[in-house]
């Protein structure tokens, strides 16, 4: 089965961090969505295209304010690529505040289908259950 392969597992990571590294760049160039991807942030749907979900990565403000991230660590489970990080975002490239971040993006065929992201304050992502990893 294709999907099961080492060099498609490898593939998704590719794909999940080119989007990763686009939050920062401002270039979306690179990321591979689907036409009707989606994207949802806390709860709330916060991309409901492919080409939309591009257009914001290179122009939204929110993404500007972006200084740093750091700490990434991918995983995957079948299609799905898990990611954690820490964005520091600030103005004037001076920090202002810690985001620890878990985003899960499903990866079916090289294109991002769907991604759900759980975004808290501090410097690691918070698990499932709302408490911080040790």
């Amino acid at each position: 089965m294709e999907g099961d392969s080492p060099e498609s597992a490898s593939t998704r990571q590719a794909v999940a961090r080119a989007y990763i590294d686009a939050l920062a760049s401002h270039d979306a160039s690179a990321v591979q969505f689907a036409p009707g991807a989606r994207r949802v942030e806390n709860g709330v749907t916060t991309g409901f295209s492919g080409p939309g979900l591009k257009k914001g990565l290179n122009t939204a403000f929110y993404y500007r304010a972006i200084v740093d991230i750091r700490d990434i660590a991918l995983t995957e489970d079948g299609d799905t690529v898990h990611a954690t990080f820490v964005i520091d975002a600030g103005m004037f490239g001076r920090k202002l505040v810690t985001v620890g971040v878990e985003e899960s993006f499903l990866i079916p065929d090289g294109t991002i289908h769907f991604i759900r992201a759980r975004l808290s304050l501090g410097s690691r992502p918070r698990t499932r259950s709302g408490r911080k990893p040790r």
